[in-house]
């Protein structure tokens, strides 16, 4: 028992026997009650806090992983099909009109293409328990398991209810304080009997009090990191659900003006020289919100022992900048293609 909580339970002892000690055996055994309630008490409140934190980071982190799905599933997948139909891009690279930044890369389409189909095999499974786990993963590490005895594994867990253990098998968030982590006073439920002396009950009591209080330090610590970890989770979920939200209006131009040219000319790809200045442009910004996008579903919140990333504000910061610019070009393509 650490030290200071010690003291503290022998100080509370002290004051309830009182300075000459003449408490009689019922009234000793009254204050063993009450210190023994009031330990429980303050274990049960603070436990029911630590669940409740806990359940927060689990729905946000369900939340985010089933975006990021959704996103891989529909808008990214749709923009690998389609922009991979715009060939020899390359020769547009040291067009003034299109910013370096914005230019086609096949090395980092080939990334996404290859995140959208590790996305798709991972999630082939049809397991509920398995898709559920691998969500958290993909949510909280920005990593998806491919391992199938893994992605199994873990579901198992969540159907059984043990979502912390589950996630730690990813090095996901909730690993970080499952609440068996944290010892119960050993004498919590065990009770005050009459059955023994009345010193024995106080000094009972006391040790479950301290007992109490060492475990309520750790559990608020535990909570202070469930509430960060909920509060970095729903703003990279927002941030990616705007500008999903935009890029899916891009991915739907592109394959309107794709089919277009591909009607005209008669041929499944095209020649990015074919396209005008403006389809050009919303071409070029339509790949770099697709790898924008994919370096957001690719980012982990959580380092392997469930802290936040020490630069997650950082990447956050430089992807929402990113994005404030990107989204001005999609406004003006958009315009001048209306």
């Amino acid at each position: 028992m650490p030290i200071p909580f010690l003291l503290g339970a022998l100080g509370i002892g002290a004051a309830a026997l009182g300075v000459g000690g003449h408490l009689t055996a019922k009234e000793t055994n009254e204050e063993a009650e009450r210190l023994a309630r009031k330990a429980k008490r303050i274990y049960n409140e603070s436990k029911e806090s630590l669940e409740r934190s806990q359940k927060s980071v689990e729905e946000a982190l369900l939340s985010y992983g089933n975006l990021k799905k959704d996103v891989l599933d529909t808008s990214l997948s749709d923009a690998c099909d389609i922009l991979n139909r715009v060939i020899n891009t390359e020769k547009k690279k040291n067009n003034n009109d299109i910013k370096p930044k914005l230019a086609f890369d096949k090395q980092k389409m080939l990334e996404i293409q290859k995140m959208v189909n590790i996305h798709k095999s991972t999630f082939s499974s049809g397991i509920a328990g398995a898709t559920a786990g691998a969500v958290i993963s993909l949510a909280a590490s920005g990593m998806l398991p491919v391992a199938g005895g893994l992605i199994s594994t873990a579901g198992s867990m969540l159907v059984m209810g043990e979502v912390g253990l589950a996630a730690g098998l990813f090095s996901t968030a909730l690993s970080f304080t499952p609440l068996s982590a944290i010892a119960a006073p050993v004498v919590l439920f065990t009770g005050i009997s009459s059955s023994i002396k009345a010193d024995e009950n106080l000094e009972k009591a006391q040790t479950m009090y301290a007992e109490s209080e060492d475990a309520v330090e750790k559990m608020k610590v535990s909570e202070t990191l469930c509430t960060a970890i909920t509060e970095k989770t729903y703003m990279f979920h927002n941030l990616l659900s705007e500008m999903n939200a935009v890029f899916s209006k891009c991915v739907k131009n592109v394959c309107d003006i794709v089919e277009y040219w591909s009607n005209l000319l008669d041929s499944y790809e095209i020649e990015f020289d074919y396209l005008t200045e403006q389809e050009q442009k919303l071409c070029a910004v339509t790949f770099a919100l697709a790898f924008a996008i994919r370096t957001i579903i690719d980012t982990p919140l959580l380092t392997k022992d469930g802290k936040i990333e020490p630069k997650l504000q950082d990447n956050y910061d430089e992807q929402y900048k990113n994005y404030i610019e990107q989204k001005v070009i999609v406004d003006g393509c958009l315009n001048s293609l209306q």
